[in-house]
């Protein structure tokens, strides 16, 4: 609603003072008007009544004309409707007029009877002596409502009067004020445009000639200001000229200096690499062979030295990652693995390598893995390890007594997909907010002092904080001063298709074991592993409490007694409970931070067996079974992983170190492999004419000719229509130098020191993706109506074997497909190449782990064309392909052979 002008304002201001005041008077005159007609219709119709009466009173009683005559007469009264005389005796009344209307409410006034109706008056009088009768006069209200209609239509007039009077002086003051206002407006408006010329001369008085005269004045200071600005930008020019030409030969310097910089930066990074490679090409055999080493047989003591090694060559490898991790970070090159891990066994290792730290501070571990959590995942656990260990050793290291506890739950189900919250929980001093907020900056940590004792350069904590990151999870801190610490991170991984079958005895499935550990978080993470493996468990929370029991007769003889001691140290009398406990007779496994101590002191008892704490799946299953007289000396594999594949492999291993390709020769014939060694790449060239090969691993790094020379004299040896997938084996960790080998033309790339695990995950990855993929051979070139829809055994095998995690997988494909088909019609449509490829991806991917073999080639076709810049044309066409493949696999799906 717009605002009223000033001229209505005071046109309002001066009307309504008026209007307000004629309401008032005239409202008052018209009020006593009518009080005063009101009264004044009374006495009038009193006096005609009375008057009538006394006229009937002089008449004969009997003289009946004369009365009608009078009656007649009072009708002629104004504003008299009708008059009856009635009789006190039995004669009939006289009327004169039309009937009269029925009362309503009466009133006695001094001279006689007055009666209301709903539009007359009723006035009765006695008539005395000569008639005994009563004379009733009505009398109209019609003419005392036109009086005072008459009354108000005369008090409008006069208020309509005084308006108009009271606007002739509104309007003109009005037009005395508002013209001034409105060119001192206009002239405003041209300053405001910039026209200072403009001259202001309304001819007002007062304050108004006071505002023009500022106006004016105003006017003549914006000039001057104008002109000063003028010059003064003027010189600000002239000085910004300068400034460019000093800033340009400053920028000359800056290129120089940068140039100089990221000539630095290469060298720095080339130093990195060729270090890397220099200290992991050794430390690759170390670790290959220790770990190949572990599977012979050897003595506890051996054992124990072949672990000592291990783990020094391991903490050796982690030292070397940690700078060059820092370093990747800088860069902003750190890359991650895809790998399959088992979490079960990646927190069992972390805490096993961290027991030796752990049992010298006196401190109980435990693990929590909640059965809800999936262990075989795809993801890089030399990643998570890193971040785990780090974690688990800070715990340790700020932790002077109690328990250090790794949880591992499910934050979030996605299908494929899981989010998993791990959590490390100690009983230290915990953390101040003020330490918080900078626990996970470099060089950073929260207490100096333990910096001292322990050691430490504070980049562990910010390491670990991009690695999650950059594993698309989270990490955090929740302590508070004096009540321990708990830090956590999530990790968004994949569950791995090709699931293994978890550790697993069957001669354990319901037996009972007695359970006794005082600590509460080691006996959980016990309970748990028992439970995992069906036993009838009954758990005591100290000794003393099992013992009682034993007194008391409450205690049956168990098939395991499974005892967690306490540190040698902190009980004097631990030797006289351990004998209690092995007079017992029961078959015991006690666990211990000094299981030497402890196995010396059962050396006379056959029955029972002791293993370092912290318990670990793999050892406790095989003590178990050792006490049971199952698998006695025979070390039961938790990697099945290392089982051999299902198909035949030819391969060839291209490496100019002896151990390391000695190595790898042995990892892939344990899988079932067929190897072809080459020292260099001569040999290998030599090799690749005389036979065909399903797999290449090639080392980059090699004298003479290097690996990349040799992958490109090998693509020249190919046959049109034939690819050997080739995966570079090198000890080189930058992310910029992996894209490179990658644009060389190999096809994957594995970094040093490599696993069992990492090779059968490639050869998985690459061979069942080439020759014995569920597409045979040939089925790359046979027509898409040679392939089936759906492949049954394809879908088993992709699914490991288990015929409900195929199931599955189908029918997250299926569900998925509802909006995959049209969004990849609409990005097509829209000629949106990014989200198609985005898309086509995706689904792809998706296939790979159904049996779905045509949808599965169209996807892949059609991927291949968008990443090599195909013509729409033929990209339509395989877009029509893939819409038709993802139809036909729904029709497929939905059709009776389907459902039998």
């Amino acid at each position: 609603m717009s605002t009223p002008s000033l001229r209505s304002r005071l046109m309002y201001m001066a009307i309504l003072p008026s209007l307000l005041a004629a309401l008032v008077v005239g409202g008052y005159a018209l009020v006593n008007h009518v009080l005063e007609l009101r009264d004044t219709n009374a006495q009038r119709q009193q006096l005609i009544t009375d008057s009538f009466a006394a006229r009937l009173e002089s008449l004969p009683d009997n003289h009946r004309a004369g009365q009608e005559r009078l009656l007649r007469g009072i009708l002629e009264e104004p504003n008299v409707r009708a008059a009856v005389l009635t009789f006190a005796d039995d004669r009939p009344p006289i009327h004169a007029g039309p009937r009269l209307r029925p009362a309503t409410r009466q009133q006695t006034t001094v001279t006689g009877l007055r009666t209301l109706t709903d539009s007359s008056w009723q006035l009765s009088r006695q008539i005395q002596p000569g008639v005994a009768a009563t004379l009733t006069v009505e009398f109209s209200r019609d003419g005392q409502y036109i009086a005072i209609l008459e009354g108000g239509i005369t008090l409008v007039l006069i208020m309509l009067a005084v308006i108009l009077l009271a606007m002739i002086p509104a309007m003109r003051f009005s037009r005395q004020l508002t013209k001034p206002l409105g060119e001192l407006g206009a002239a405003v408006r041209r300053i405001r445009d910039g026209d200072l010329d403009t001259h202001i001369q309304t001819g007002a008085t007062g304050e108004l000639g006071e505002l023009e005269t500022a106006l004016r004045q105003m006017v003549l200071a914006l000039d001057d200001a104008q002109t000063e600005l003028q010059q003064n930008v003027d010189q600000a020019t002239q000085d910004l000229r300068e400034t460019l030409e000093t800033i340009e030969i400053q920028n000359i310097e800056l290129d120089m200096a940068r140039k100089e910089a990221l000539k630095a930066s290469q060298i720095k990074s080339e130093f990195l690499a060729n270090m890397s490679h220099e200290i992991r090409t050794p430390l690759n055999g170390i670790l290959g062979f220790t770990k190949l080493l572990e599977k012979s047989s050897m003595s506890p003591r051996q054992q124990d030295y072949l672990n000592t090694i291990h783990k020094s060559a391991k903490s050796l490898l982690a030292i070397i990652n940690d700078i060059l991790d820092f370093s990747k970070i800088e860069a902003g090159k750190l890359s991650l693995e895809h790998t399959p891990l088992n979490l079960h066994d990646l927190i069992e290792d972390v805490q096993t390598m961290l027991a030796p730290m752990a049992q010298e501070r006196g401190l109980e571990q435990a693990a929590i893995i909640y059965s809800d959590v999936p262990v075989n995942l795809l993801g890089d656990a030399q990643r998570i390890r890193q971040v785990l260990t780090n974690l688990v050793s800070n715990a340790i290291k700020f932790t002077e007594k109690g328990s250090v506890v790794v949880r591992a739950m499910l934050e979030e189900d996605r299908g494929a997909e899981a989010i998993i919250k791990l959590t490390v929980t100690d009983t230290g001093n915990g953390l101040s907010p003020e330490d918080q907020k900078s626990l996970f900056q470099a060089f950073t940590q929260a207490d100096q002092s333990a910096q001292r004792h322990e050691g430490g350069t504070g980049l562990g904590l910010a390491i670990s904080k991009r690695l999650v990151e950059g594993m698309g999870g989270e990490i955090g801190i929740e302590s508070t001063p004096g009540s321990g610490s708990t830090f956590w991170f999530t990790l968004r991984t994949e569950r791995d298709p090709k699931q293994r079958p978890a550790l697993f005895s069957q001669e354990l499935t319901g037996r009972t074991v007695t359970l006794v550990e005082t600590d509460e978080y080691g006996r959980l993470g016990l309970y748990h592993m028992l439970s995992h493996w069906q036993m009838s468990i009954r758990e005591y929370h100290d000794l003393n409490a099992m013992m009682d029991a034993v007194d008391r007769g409450e205690l049956t003889r168990s098939d395991f007694l499974v005892v967690g001691l306490p540190a040698v140290a902190n009980e004097p009398n631990l030797r006289q409970i351990v004998d209690n406990l092995a007079a017992l007779g029961q078959p015991m496994l006690a666990l211990s931070n000094n299981p030497e101590t402890v196995s010396r002191w059962l050396e006379d008892y056959p029955h029972c067996q002791v293993q370092g704490k912290p318990a670990t799946r793999q050892r406790l299953l095989n003590a178990m079974l050792a006490i049971h007289g199952e698998n006695t000396g025979q070390i039961l594999l938790d990697d099945r992983h290392c089982e051999p594949l299902d198909y035949p492999v030819n391969v060839m291993v291209v490496d100019d170190h002896p151990g390391n390709l000695k190595l790898a020769k042995v990892f892939l014939e344990e899988l079932g492999a067929t190897v072809t060694a080459c020292d260099g790449g001569e040999a290998a060239l030599k090799a690749f004419r005389d036979e065909s090969f399903d797999l290449v691993f090639m080392d980059i790094q090699m004298p003479g000719m290097d690996g990349k020379t040799t992958t490109a004299r090998l693509r020249e040896q190919e046959t049109a229509g034939s690819h050997t997938p080739i995966v570079a084996l090198t000890a080189h960790a930058l992310e910029s130098e992996r894209r490179e080998l990658l644009d060389s033309g190999l096809d994957d790339y594995l970094s040093k020191p490599i696993s069992e695990n990492q090779l059968r995950h490639t050869l998985e990855k690459w061979v069942l993706k080439t020759t014995h993929d569920d597409l045979a051979p040939t089925a790359e070139a046979a027509p898409d109506e040679n392939r089936p829809v759906f492949d049954a055994q394809l879908a088993h095998r992709r699914a490991g074997g288990r015929e409900e995690l195929a199931g599955e997988m189908l029918e997250m494909l299926l569900t998925s497909l509802n909006t995959d088909r049209p969004a990849i019609s609409a990005a097509f449509d829209s000629e949106d190449d990014d989200a198609l490829l985005e898309k086509v991806h995706k689904l792809h991917g998706a296939t790979r782990y159904c049996g779905t073999p045509r949808l599965e080639a169209a996807a892949k076709a059609l991927e291949e064309a968008l990443k090599t810049g195909s013509d729409r044309e033929h990209t339509g066409t395989l877009v029509s392909d893939l819409c038709d493949e993802i139809v036909a696999l729904e029709h497929y799906c939905q059709s009776p052979e389907m459902a039998d």
